[in-house]
């Protein structure tokens, strides 16, 4: 039985791919007068927070207060978007599982990109991200501070699922001795579920049918 239902932020509850490549452009081509590449971008997506504006602009700044500061300004420029169903689908069973987040990203972004979509950060047990641990996916020792948490409440890693759409989520989630699901909103990461034969769902609505047939969930 699943008790704990565990997401990664970045492309699996929101779009910050579609969305953040696009304020990376502006950044780039505005401050730094430099058109970024995706594939630049690319090596750099799922590093932790200032790991991944280091990797992007070190080479015209190494001072990560103003990389932050101007990361944030042209952020705010460009609103992150949910997927569809995901935060209806946590409403809607807030009363019957324990939900928390565990990301790469930063506290200050990821709690204001959830105020800005008028999210209730109180659906979720813990919202952890990369300012809480010294360690970021795909090592699994990120899940210790949530599972410590869980655990307090008689929740055993065999009652917890985690759910995100990378390879590093899998690989962390699966050596930590959760359940993994994937969600591949796009393809980018589909051949990866395929090949592995990793249990892999399209979007919310095919989320909540899959725990339901396969877990019991209600």
């Amino acid at each position: 039985m699943i008790k704990a239902i565990l997401f990664d932020y970045d492309d699996t509850l929101v779009q910050t791919r579609k969305t953040r490549y696009n304020t990376i452009y502006k950044l780039s081509e505005e401050l730094f007068k430099t058109k970024i590449t995706e594939k630049e971008i690319d090596a750099a997506w799922g590093l932790p927070a200032e790991e991944f504006l280091l990797k992007l602009f070190g080479r015209f700044s190494s001072d990560i207060h103003y990389l932050w500061s101007i990361y944030i300004e042209f952020s705010k420029k460009d609103l992150n978007l949910p997927h569809l169903n995901a935060f209806d689908f946590i409403d809607k069973y807030k009363n019957f599982v324990k939900f928390g987040i565990v990301t790469s990203s930063s506290e200050k972004v990821v709690i204001r990109e959830l105020n800005e979509l008028e999210v209730d950060t109180n659906l979720f047990l813990q919202i952890q991200t990369s300012d809480h641990t010294a360690v970021h996916k795909p090592n699994p020792n990120v899940f210790e501070p949530i599972f410590g948490l869980l655990k307090n409440k008689n929740i055993s890693k065999n009652e917890i699922i985690y759910i995100g759409d990378s390879p590093a989520d899998y690989e962390s989630a699966s050596r930590f001795g959760f359940h993994f699901l994937g969600i591949a909103h796009d393809d980018r990461h589909l051949p990866y579920f395929q090949t592995g034969e990793i249990p892999f769902v399209r979007n919310f609505l095919e989320l909540e049918d899959y725990l339901i047939r396969h877990y019991g969930f209600v």
